[in-house]
């Protein structure tokens, strides 16, 4: 069995040949000195450039620093590319053409000309002896001075397509940051600041410690683990039984999660959702949720889930994430519409999370989405029977205007009233955001694609 240095010097030695395999042919001095005199040099930005940078920039939508150095970078590139040591505006224009600006050409009065390297205004750079051609004049002959094309480098492996010139094409988009779609909702990452006041500090849930700013709160196992830790420095000789000394650089306090001070309410009657886009209605609020971690509690009237079909479903839960508000979104649609109920369990919940000694609940937002056409009366929901109730006729509708217009009374709610835009009864909806005191919004019906 191989020991651990015979495996150190078997790697050593694997490694040595692998570099005497890939080393390099050495490069000519010549040529390498001319390639560190390339790199260099570099092109410079002339006034007039600069100002003609700042014009294309101000003709996009937004500004940004990196826009300004990406397209004098590319300039300044395009300059290089033509032996120049000065940027021209002509670069500036040729560099906005390729990102995909709008041309400033026909602007300008008296577009400055590209300085030819023979001008004493540019250094021209030293010509590589990589290009695959050299053009020398002989001086030396008393002839005429002729051109020759004479080969200086040829590597190893031809490659027909080094000599191709690099395609330069226009860019559809200069700036496709700006379409581009949003991965994650940075936001989300955040937690909310608190809008209201903080009377409801040391009752959320403990996520962790840390140092203490006051007395208040105090994580004592935290503290004495702390402490422990510089036992023997502070007995300085004394006895070890000694009793553990605390200093107030030891105590530490819990760190909590952020309590829930908004709410978002949904009542959802699933009778009126055929043939609707209410999903993308929907969606703005639960973001809003999601972003501002408010708790929230859907409403389920006429579920085809539900338990009775006379009386509504309350689900409860402190994210938008819970499993149950995901599922309760999917259910179907019932036989019966209970929406007096519905609107009576929204009343006792904002009641006691607004109205509670002890409530953490702020501020409350509801969205309700229905026709406002419910057929069980609320007195039917509460007995769990309809026979003594029939004919029902209107008294589900006004049972629901009725509970409506208390839950328009509370302070500290927000309503919003999603239209589905009914063909029958179309002022119903109408009527219930006006009790409510809610804000209407259509929602539009779900574009039917026909398939060849």
């Amino acid at each position: 069995m191989e020991t651990d240095a015979e495996r150190v010097k078997q790697l050593r030695d694997r490694l040595i040949s692998d570099r005497n395999l890939e080393r390099s042919i050495e490069l000519p001095a010549e040529i390498i000195a001319e390639i560190q005199a390339a790199v260099l040099v570099n092109a410079s930005l002339t006034v007039e450039a600069s100002d003609r940078i700042l014009q294309y920039v101000k003709v996009s939508d937004r500004y940004s620093h990196r826009r300004d150095l990406a397209l004098a970078r590319l300039a300044i590139s395009l300059a290089r590319l033509d032996g120049l040591m000065k940027v021209a505006i002509d670069h500036v224009d040729t560099a906005a053409e390729l990102i995909g600006l709008p041309s400033l050409r026909s602007r300008s009065n008296a577009p400055s000309p590209i300085p030819k390297s023979s001008e004493p205004e540019s250094t021209p750079i030293p010509e590589s002896k990589f290009s695959n051609d050299l053009a020398r004049t002989d001086t030396s002959s008393s002839e005429p001075a002729s051109t020759i094309k004479e080969p200086v480098y040829q590597p190893d492996i031809l490659n027909e397509k080094l000599s191709e010139p690099f395609p330069l094409s226009p860019s559809k988009k200069p700036y496709p940051e700006d379409n581009a779609p949003v991965e994650r909702e940075a936001g989300s990452l955040r937690l909310p600041m608190q809008q209201f006041r903080t009377a409801n500090v040391g009752q959320g849930v403990a996520i962790g410690v840390k140092a203490a700013t006051d007395a208040r709160d105090l994580a004592w196992v935290s503290t004495i683990l702390e402490a422990a830790k510089f036992k023997r420095i502070r007995q300085n000789g004394a006895n070890e039984n000694s009793s553990l000394a605390i200093l107030p650089t030891d105590l530490r306090s819990y760190r909590r999660a952020p309590v829930a001070e908004q709410m978002l309410m949904l009542v959802l009657d699933y009778t009126c959702l055929r043939d609707r886009n209410w999903q993308e209605s929907l969606l703005p609020y639960l973001t809003w949720a999601y972003v501002e971690r408010a708790c929230i509690c859907l409403i389920q009237v006429g579920a085809a889930d539900a338990k009775h079909e006379l009386r509504a479903v309350r689900i409860e839960a402190q994210s938008v994430l819970v499993p149950r508000i995901n599922a309760g979104l999917e259910s179907g649609r019932g036989k019966a519409t209970p929406l007096a109920h519905g609107l009576e369990l929204a009343l006792q919940t904002l009641r006691h999370v607004l109205q509670h000694g002890r409530s953490k609940v702020k501020q409350a937002v509801l969205v309700a989405i229905t026709d406002g056409r419910g057929n069980v009366p609320l007195e039917a929901s509460r007995v769990g029977d309809i026979k003594g109730f029939l004919p029902v006729k209107q008294k589900g509708i006004e049972d629901a205007l009725l509970v409506a217009e208390q839950i328009g009374q509370l302070d500290g709610v927000k309503a919003y009233l999603l239209d589905p835009q009914p063909k029958i009864y179309k002022d119903l909806p109408l009527q219930l955001a006006e009790k409510l005191g809610a804000l209407v919004l259509p929602i539009s019906e779900v574009e039917l694609v026909e398939v060849e």
